[in-house]
């Protein structure tokens, strides 16, 4: 085994110059040029594995764009059939779309009346009639707590880069 190692140690220290691009380069470093393909490797192998996960990487980073951008239109046309649906109970009940925020979940909507004039003073909880008997749990657990005033309000401010900050 020591053998092997000093012989490939030996040909780092043996430089050639190449016929081609005259060159210097060291033996161990040359790319001979063979009249028919060289035998693969497993180091051949590796490269190929390598660079099939680069592209994958690269087509999936490609592809993180768009499936983002396909999720928020989809939320966007979702919010819009839903208004659109219910659009006559906002103007009864005097609520700005502009102070209207979708959430889906544990409601669907919350209000937040006089947002859209930067003096909110109402925080409204809106959501449809429970269709499940677990929707109808939520929603009577969720009433309990506000009677109950058992609930602490935070702020919390998610900047574009992520950041989350509490005031």
């Amino acid at each position: 085994m020591n053998e092997t190692v000093a012989l490939l140690q030996g040909f780092r220290r043996i430089c050639v110059l190449c016929p081609h691009c005259e060159e210097v380069v060291r033996l161990s470093d040359a790319s001979p040029y063979f009249r028919s393909r060289a035998p693969r490797t497993a180091v051949d192998d590796l490269e190929n594995l390598n660079e099939r996960i680069e592209r994958a990487r690269t087509r999936l980073a490609d592809q993180e764009g768009a499936i983002r951008e396909a999720a928020v239109e989809k939320g966007r046309l979702e919010m819009k059939r839903r208004l659109g649906s219910i659009a006559r109970f906002y103007r009864r009940q005097r609520i700005e779309l502009e102070d209207l925020k979708l959430v889906f979940h544990p409601v669907d909507y919350v209000a937040f009346r006089g947002l859209a004039d930067r003096r909110c003073t109402r925080v409204e909880f809106i959501d449809c009639l429970a269709r499940s008997n677990r929707q109808e749990r939520l929603q009577k657990s969720l009433d309990r707590v506000l009677r109950a005033g058992d609930y602490s309000w935070i702020t919390m401010r998610v900047a574009d880069d992520g950041r989350v900050s509490c005031e």
